[in-house]
């Protein structure tokens, strides 16, 4: 066998997924567990939902994942995802029905919870779930990857709550609830696109993941329920996939826009001395750029030259709107401009005290270790010196050494002394007596309380 089918072969081992799975039967019961719409996992959902809108509410991060670590809202995706692997119509049936149980009762308890709240102000952990990105499509297909493998182990660990809060399923369906509750569609539309991303990415690396641990699929009654359950199973999941292709493609345009925008308006701060930006907002969407800055506006070259420039950065269906605010705007230019450089000010400043509490720090740490070598040193020519002393006190003395350490309780690790150790050689045997009266010795002259003495014979 040649080097490359041996390196071949061990690699295959390395990642090979099959070495510690679960039985195909427990890793069905196990999925079938988590897709329950009764008892446990309804209350469950329930107190979560609520710690979960709570957390939203007065803004808790904790609080927030606490409620992604209880949610059940998993089990049903996955149960979708691992049903379309095996071709088991049956419970993809039972997990799309729980999965939509689930979502009315999340739903349901989290717009009763904001209507009856005092604490009306969305806050930003809220509004971080309003606009789903690129990002959260590839958190939801990788963490949906290990999330159905951590399931097909035999072994369980902390996979699946590590899943639950990377790819975050119960924020966003409270943040559809408070939209209900409080009248606003685009954030409960901007939620509950985030859930779908989720649930829709999750749900699909199950299916490759399964497809890809070769688990067993279900057989038919007969050949034309079986060519009929293909049929739905693949419509299912072309239903499934095809949109979230779509949304992925967006998702895509959109942050794509949202970068070259940013790298444009870099670049304009750099070329354009003379105009000066207040405010900058851009919409991928409408493929808008809009700028606010104070002063007389640009003229016609300027406008020209940033039109010119929105071609190179690959912006040519973008439009580019200007907006001056000028002294006749009823705004005072001038407190404007005092107002920012307060704040270059403040942040300098704080720049500033964070750099000198890390320099203050770098040089407690240096003065400390140049007063640890300093009492090293006088350690070491301390212990030179009682090494002379010993020698010539007793000649019989081949080889004295003398360590130095910590004297730490085994009931109570929080507490421990200075402690020194004095190993002592000789040709024959040192008594017990002469054991005793050097450490006496050595207790007053090191002022000690913990000092050991050993003798040996060589």
């Amino acid at each position: 066998m040649t080097r490359e089918h041996l390196f071949l072969r061990e690699l295959r081992k390395l990642f090979d997924l099959r070495g510690d799975m679960d039985e195909p039967g427990d890793i069905e019961a196990s999925i079938r567990q988590g897709i329950k719409t009764r008892g446990t996992n309804l209350w469950i959902l329930m107190f979560a939902i609520l710690v979960a809108s709570i957390g939203l509410n007065v803004n808790s991060t904790a609080v927030i994942i606490g409620a992604m670590l209880i949610s059940p809202l998993m089990g049903p995706i996955m149960g979708i995802g691992y049903g379309a692997g095996v071709h088991d119509f049956q419970l993809i049936r039972q997990s799309a029905r729980s999965l939509g149980v689930f979502i009315f009762l999340s739903l349901l308890t989290s717009t009763l919870y904001f209507l009856l709240t005092p604490l009306t102000q969305a806050q930003s952990e809220l509004l971080a779930r309003t606009a789903p990105n690129l990002w959260d499509v590839l958190i939801a297909l990788f963490g949906g990857m290990a999330g159905i493998i951590a399931v097909t182990r035999r072994e369980k660990s902390n996979v699946i709550p590590g899943v639950a809060i990377a790819t975050a399923l119960m924020p966003p369906l409270c943040t559809a609830g408070y939209g209900i509750a409080t009248g606003q569609p685009m954030f409960f539309l901007g939620a509950f696109y985030l859930f779908t991303i989720n649930a829709v990415y999750i749900a699909l690396s199950a299916l490759l993941f399964t497809k890809l641990l070769r688990l067993p699929h279900h057989s038919f009654p007969s050949p034309a329920s079986q060519k009929q359950a293909r049929l739905i199973i693949s419509a299912a999941i072309m239903v499934t996939m095809v949109p979230s292709i779509y949304l992925a493609f967006q998702l895509v345009q959109h942050e794509m826009f949202k970068t070259e925008a940013n790298r444009y308006l870099e670049t304009m701060t750099h070329t354009e001395k003379n105009l000066f930006i207040l405010a900058k907002d851009i919409d991928p969407v409408s493929q808008e750029i809009t700028l606010t800055i104070a002063g007389k506006g640009p003229d016609k070259a300027t406008l020209e030259r940033l039109n010119a420039q929105l071609v190179v950065h690959r912006l040519s269906s973008a439009k580019l709107t200007v907006h001056t605010l000028q002294q006749d705007d009823g705004m005072d230019l001038s407190l404007v401009k005092t107002e920012m450089q307060q704040d270059l000010y403040r942040n300098s400043l704080h720049l500033l005290e964070t750099k000198n509490a890390k320099i203050q720090q770098l040089e407690d740490v240096i003065r400390n270790e140049k007063n640890a070598q300093t009492k090293q040193a006088e350690q070491l020519g301390e212990y030179a010196q009682v090494r002379e002393e010993l020698r010539a006190q007793y000649p019989e003395l081949k080889n004295i050494i003398i360590t130095h350490g910590k004297n730490m309780s085994v009931n109570d690790t929080a507490t421990s002394a200075d402690t020194v150790i004095v190993y002592l050689e000789a040709r024959k045997a040192i008594s017990r007596t002469t054991q005793a009266r050097i450490r006496n010795w050595l207790k007053t002259r090191f002022k000690l309380e913990h000092v050991y003495v050993v003798g040996k014979v060589v």
